[in-house]
């Protein structure tokens, strides 16, 4: 790939992925309820997978930390199909894949050491689907190009998301995710 194209992939992973996927989609449609007040995450579990246990049916919140994780695995492996699996007509969700796939196809790579989701925020919700505001606090990245140069840094630090869920049989889909200004 020709240096001024990576350098145009690695600036539009940088508004997508340390952004992680802003929206220009308007703001949502479920009038917001009272909240319950934020919660702490507990430590990251095993591999993410595209569904949740079957005998336990998953909360939303579960849902956000088992989304994180799969959006730092699809960020470290360059495969977004456990990532995508978990979206359903979500555009901003479909660039930050592109994205990835991009960097992974000229040969380079991301370096991520995670997030943790620091606090879940319900905002509202309503026939099957909920809004909720939720925290992360990832850790520096990088995106190396074909040779292992470094290419692009992020220095991590503390984002404020909101993500529209919709409530599947077994699990819960992301519809829309936009950055909230800090």
């Amino acid at each position: 790939m020709r240096p001024h194209r990576l350098l145009a992939t690695l600036g539009a992973l940088a508004l997508t992925c340390s952004l992680a996927a802003c929206s220009d989609e308007p703001q949502p449609i479920i009038e917001a309820t009272p909240s319950t007040g934020p919660t702490s995450d507990p430590p990251p579990s095993s591999t993410p997978t595209a569904t949740p246990d079957p005998d336990e049916p998953e909360s939303a919140k579960d849902f956000i930390r088992r989304w994180e994780r799969a959006s730092t695995t699809m960020k470290s492996t360059g495969e977004t199909d456990l990532y995508l699996a978990m979206t359903k007509d979500c555009s901003s969700c479909e660039a930050v894949a592109q994205q990835v796939t991009s960097i992974y196809e000229a040969g380079g790579s991301v370096v991520d050491q995670g997030s943790a989701v620091s606090s879940i925020l319900r905002r509202g919700g309503g026939r099957g689907q909920v809004v909720v505001d939720y925290t992360v606090e990832a850790q520096p990245s990088k995106v190396l190009d074909s040779e292992g140069n470094v290419e692009a840094r992020f220095p991590g630090g503390k984002s404020t998301y909101q993500v529209n869920l919709e409530r599947t049989q077994s699990t819960w889909l992301v519809t829309r995710i936009s950055r909230l200004a800090s």
